[in-house]
């Protein structure tokens, strides 16, 4: 009876340590796909520079697998801390190990360079566009221009005559007060010489008046 349930509970140990195994294993192998999928969130290439071998193990120490041109586009698998080598994969599914220094991030410029045709031709057209506009405003700024040019030109002619008869005028105003202050002196000259006149002849009847002989009266009587 002892022996069956030593059995029994070596039996259920057996089972409780493989369920353990199989949850840590499920567990790794969900952490290491939850790796490639943050790896894989960015693009990489082969540097620019460089023509790089691939090897079948995280160093230079395995077998060349194949060779990797520069500006070969990759996906990052893994990284070895130890060696700083990578593992990637080509869009061709080639898989291996290369060093990290020459991994970069990003496309390389051989992969952008269909983009930055496209960037350089959408750019001539908006500087065609832009061309165009500044053309048709700076015709609108000589036209405005002229306008106003015109404008300026009547507004100065008019200040011109404005002033030109307001000069006008003042001489006018001048010459009507000189005529009024001549007038003036003439009146008062007149209005002098008249009470002179008209002294001098009540003195001379006043000298003459006294000298006129005086009329007889008369001594006929009435009969």
């Amino acid at each position: 009876m002892l022996i069956i349930v030593l059995l029994r509970n070596r039996d259920l140990g057996t089972k409780s340590m493989r369920g353990s195994f199989l949850r840590s294993t499920f567990l790794l192998s969900l952490s290491f796909f939850y790796a490639i999928s943050a790896f894989g969130a960015e693009s990489y290439h082969v540097t620019d520079e460089v023509k790089i071998y691939m090897h079948r193990g995280p160093s230079n120490q395995y077998k060349i697998k194949a060779r990797v041109n520069s500006g070969t586009p990759l996906t990052l698998l893994a990284r070895n801390n130890e060696t700083k080598y990578v593992q990637v994969r080509t869009d061709k599914g080639v898989q291996g190990w290369i060093d990290g220094r020459y991994l970069k991030v990003g496309k390389s410029v051989k992969a952008r360079l269909p983009e930055v045709e496209k960037e350089l031709i959408a750019s001539k057209k908006i500087q065609v566009e832009q061309a165009s506009k500044i053309e048709t405003l700076t015709a609108e700024l000589q036209r405005v221009n002229q306008l106003r040019k015109g404008e300026l030109g009547k507004i100065n002619d008019s200040r011109a005559k404005s002033t030109a008869q307001l000069a006008q005028l003042e001489n006018q105003i001048v010459r009507l007060q000189a005529e009024i202050d001549g007038m003036d002196d003439k009146n008062l000259m007149g209005w002098f010489l008249h009470g002179g006149a008209v002294a001098i002849i009540g003195i001379i009847l006043g000298l003459m008046i006294p000298k006129l002989p005086k009329r007889r009266r008369r001594t006929d009587e009435w009969l």
